[in-house]
């Protein structure tokens, strides 16, 4: 499998991952939103999302 998705090819909807979607299962059923690494899935991605929001917010404690 290539790592760059063709035309109309659906992409892996974990956070920065830019890899085609796994194929669907050939006796059918939808195409999986994932591509085929094994650490990406459901919850690694909503883990990396909430990762990345809080590096990406301010820092709303302040020192007294």
């Amino acid at each position: 499998m290539s790592d760059r998705p063709g035309p109309g090819q659906k992409i892996c909807i974990y956070p920065g991952c830019e890899r085609p979607a796994a194929p669907a299962h050939p006796q059918g059923g939808p195409q999986p939103a994932f591509c085929d690494r094994e650490e990406h899935n459901a919850l690694t991605a909503h883990h990396e999302r909430l990762r990345r929001a809080a590096e990406s917010s301010p820092d709303d404690e302040r020192s007294t």
